[in-house]
């Protein structure tokens, strides 16, 4: 069994899995002390970025507790925990007893070097698993990019329902640079445009959504 030492985890259990430099401070964060490490085809690796998966018993049993991370005061054990790698790309997987992914976790740039360094020792691992469903979400949409979307759509449908049309009115003009008088017309296209890609216009608006309330405390 070949392990990795010494690494930072980002576990998340949403369809999003973070790049290390979407990282912060509040996340669930571990400092793993060893765990692991399989080698497998892209195919495999693949599936485990874009479907919820179910892994045999065959592999769980075959890393069962090898995993431990380090706590404030004493060494646990994560019962069924491994890194996984194609070779040119490297994450963290968890699974319940019953071999169902629940959590997943890229790793620091450095340490995913590393990883694939290390896995040109190792042969494929043969990893049977089942796709359970498809997963939804775009890797080229980033956690900012998330956050404006959330923020706007949520201050924009706010202030419709409570009928702050002029500031509805206000958020189109700083978005598009022109004016809308038909509030329902605002409204909509508003909402539109966060169903495309996040643009500068966005990150304008969701600056000056921020800024609103930071004038307010």
């Amino acid at each position: 069994m070949i392990y990795v030492y010494d690494i930072i985890l980002n576990w998340t259990d949403e369809d999003k899995i973070y790049e290390f430099f979407e990282w912060e401070f509040n996340d669930d964060l571990e400092h793993i002390k060893k765990i692991p490490l399989f080698k497998i085809d892209v195919n495999t690796f693949n599936d485990f970025l874009n479907y919820v998966v179910k892994v045999d018993n065959a592999f769980l049993n075959k890393i069962k507790n090898l995993t431990e991370i380090y706590t404030s005061d004493k060494l646990n054990t994560i019962p069924y925990s491994a890194l996984v790698t194609d070779g040119c790309r490297a994450i963290a997987v968890e699974f319940d007893h019953n071999g169902l992914l629940t959590y997943r976790s890229k790793l620091l740039l450095d340490e995913e070097q590393d990883v694939l360094i290390l896995s040109n020792k190792l042969l494929e691992y043969n990893l049977i698993l089942e796709k359970i469903k498809k997963r939804n979400w775009n890797p080229f949409i980033t956690r900012l990019d998330e956050e404006i979307k959330k923020v706007l759509t949520k201050e924009i449908t706010s202030s419709y329902k409570k009928g702050c049309f002029d500031k509805i009115k206000y958020l189109y003009f700083e978005c598009f640079n022109k004016e809308q008088d038909n509030v329902d017309i605002a409204y909509q296209q508003l909402l539109t445009s966060l169903e495309s890609e996040i643009s500068y216009r966005h990150n304008k608006l969701y600056e000056v959504v921020k800024l609103s309330y930071q004038n307010k405390s």
